[in-house]
């Protein structure tokens, strides 16, 4: 067979240098490669923009990750990325896939490194985020011994039997993944089963934007398959009914449906919820908000979504029932709207105002869900019971956009709306001078904060002021408030961060983080010192040091010893402990008042993207936003 040539382009490492360029690399594919490169190679194919892959090696995965520096790997300039922990690598994947918009992949070991991912795992699956988590597992030799019963082999990382004369379960820790993934594939000794096997878990993991696992045994990444199997069937994650009969008749009659209740109404309110976002169709979102006639419909953002552009005129704020922007904002769409369109709708706790939303006053609904579409008490199944879909929720809003006709509007009176406008919620006292109260902070961000940045939230206290802000255009918000694990931002942020300098954006990255949950996961802070030589944009981080769990102390116990933490870090001095104390790459300030506050940053009106900026805030231990006691209904 003769070899494929194929021409690759690379990015060169990014550096401090100023002047990196791209190059072409042409690269000689043999006959036969490895599983392993397979593997990659396929996963550069079902995510193009992905050059980091996350891991953390093992004696049952090191086969696997010797493949990542093939010639035929590195000339797709792919690398390895290890983390500090596999939960850290399970958070890191998480924010990866999220800044870089696609599939990322988390490789870990045999029982002790995959049980470690799975909390990780498990939010990046109530929050639909697409990830790769590729476990290296015992050898096919070794579990097939164990399911023959020839004899009782207890092998290191694997739980032993109950009953000790009997084998153990290699397929034990599968077992516990099936609740937090979409899909599980166990490679083998047949070549052309892998092959499937690969691609069914790729294709499903982007087709549901949740996470799937592959499990390959120690003894199956250095099996030799044909090259030509990456290109005789081209990477497809398309639904297999788009464009059917069925597909085609459903989406007329759901498009009809949408476009006559449009038609028709005369206060219609467009609510944008998060699975939009999430299952990458955002670019036909705005299309269709920008066509509709902005004095007629008004415009709502849910609290995780933050997808649409809130300088709009008709744009009105934040809806979360009653943690939205304000009331107003909340009577604006239930008492005021006799339609209300939710895209990408996901219900959930965090997501309704802890279920208080009233739709009541509203004649017509549609929520618009990637799985179903429902029409006030019509339900149109989308997901087909062998788990494809008709078509996806880009479908749909694409032919929405190419039927739309705005001369069909049966009122086109410009309805009165109400805007949310940030008016400054800080009111000096006396604590000013031992605390920033989280006020003060809420306004500084609603002026510091600039267009197209990347803002990640931790869970804390702080993020029950989210519908307070108001965004500039394009700022992408990156949280994962619903399943709600604390700690998840720190690894996150390196995440976005590698994938902000993968694709080599400029955009301002931002992470607020509690000490409490930073505590957790602090470790991964070392990692933007250990890859500073590929980071040379790196984020600017707000650390809120309120002493404590502060959302804990506001639902109970405020002064009981449970809520408290070690409050004695020295978290200014933490970058220079994890090999930068030099302080070439970064800078580190404790700002303890709002008078020392504000005369840092009104003395830093901008700083260098090169170097990762560290701010200590020091807050109120028992100050919190106004909006967490109105969740937790104590006012």
């Amino acid at each position: 067979m003769t070899p494929v040539i194929e021409t690759i382009e690379t990015q060169e490492s990014l550096t401090l240098t100023p002047n990196n360029s791209s190059v072409c690399t042409p690269v000689t594919i043999p006959d036969e490669i490895h599983l392993g490169e397979y593997l990659f190679l396929r996963i550069t194919q079902a995510n193009p923009k992905l050059r980091s892959i996350f891991g953390i090696p093992g004696d049952f995965n090191v086969d696997l990750l010797e493949h990542m520096y093939s010639p035929l790997i590195a000339a797709k300039d792919i690398k390895i990325v290890n983390c500090c922990n596999e939960l850290n690598g399970a958070y890191t994947a998480d924010g990866y896939a999220r800044a870089i918009g696609g599939l990322s992949c988390l490789i870990t070991t045999f029982g002790v490194g995959e049980l470690s991912a799975i909390n990780g795992i498990a939010g990046a699956f109530a929050e639909y985020v697409p990830v790769l988590h590729i476990v290296g597992t015992t050898t096919t030799k070794q579990a097939q011994q164990a399911k023959d019963g020839i004899d009782v082999m207890n092998y290191h990382h694997l739980v032993p039997s109950v009953n000790p004369l009997e084998s153990p379960n290699h397929d034990v820790y599968k077992e516990m993944v099936k609740g937090v993934s979409v899909i599980q594939e166990t490679l083998g000794l047949d070549q052309g089963l892998n092959v499937e096997k690969i691609d069914r878990v790729l294709k499903t993991i982007i087709q549901e934007s949740r996470p799937g696992y592959l499990f390959i045994p120690a003894d199956v990444a250095d099996q030799v398959l044909p090259s030509m199997w990456l290109y005789m069937n081209p990477f497809n994650a398309e639904p297999k009914y788009k464009n059917s009969a069925k597909s085609i008749e459903v989406l007329d009659n759901v498009v009809d449906s949408i476009l006559d209740k449009m038609y028709n109404s005369s206060k219609p309110s467009i609510l944008s919820d998060c699975l939009t976002s999430r299952f990458g169709f955002e670019k036909q979102l705005n299309k269709f908000i920008d066509l509709l006639p902005s004095s007629v419909f008004k415009l709502f953002t849910t609290n995780m979504a933050r997808n649409v552009d809130e300088t709009k005129e008709n744009f009105v704020g934040v809806y979360n029932a009653r943690g939205s922007s304000d009331d107003q904002v909340r009577q604006s769409l239930e008492n005021d709207s006799d339609l209300l369109l939710t895209l990408g709708y996901f219900s959930n706790e965090v997501n309704t105002g802890a279920y208080s939303r009233d739709f009541s006053h509203i004649k017509d609904t549609i929520d618009i869900h990637p799985d179903y579409i429902k029409i006030n008490h019509q339900f149109y199944h989308i997901k087909q019971k062998d788990g494809e879909r008709l078509f996806t929720l880009g479908d749909l809003l694409s032919e929405v956009n190419t039927r739309f006709n705005p001369s069909r509007f049966s009122h086109h009176t410009p309805v009165s709306m109400y805007k949310f406008t940030p008016s400054g919620s800080f009111k000096p006292s006396t604590d000013d001078d031992y605390f920033v109260p989280q006020t003060k902070i809420i306004d500084h961000l609603n002026t510091w904060l600039k267009p197209d940045d990347l803002l990640i939230m931790e869970t804390m206290s702080f993020a029950f002021a989210l519908p307070d802000l108001k965004f500039p255009r394009n700022l992408q918000l990156i949280a994962a408030n619903f399943y709600g694990s604390i700690g998840y931002a720190l690894p996150a942020t390196f995440g976005a961060t590698m994938a902000i300098n993968d694709i080599g954006s400029k955009r301002r990255i931002i992470l607020v983080e509690g000490d409490g949950a930073a505590q957790m996961t602090i470790q991964e802070l070392s990692s933007f010192i250990r890859y500073q030589d590929v980071l040379s944009n790196m984020p600017k981080i707000f650390l809120i040091n309120n002493d404590g769990y502060t959302v804990e102390r506001a639902i109970r116990g405020p002064y009981r010893s449970y809520n408290d933490i070690n409050g004695n870090w020295k978290w200014t001095q933490l970058l220079d402990t994890f090999g930068d104390s030099d302080r070439l790459r970064h800078d580190a300030v404790k700002l303890n008042n709002v008078d020392e506050f504000e005369a840092y940053f009104n003395g830093h009106k901008s700083s260098n993207n090169c170097r990762l900026q560290m701010y200590e805030v020091i807050a109120g231990k028992y100050d919190v936003p106004e909006r967490l006691s109105k969740m937790l209904c104590k006012k």
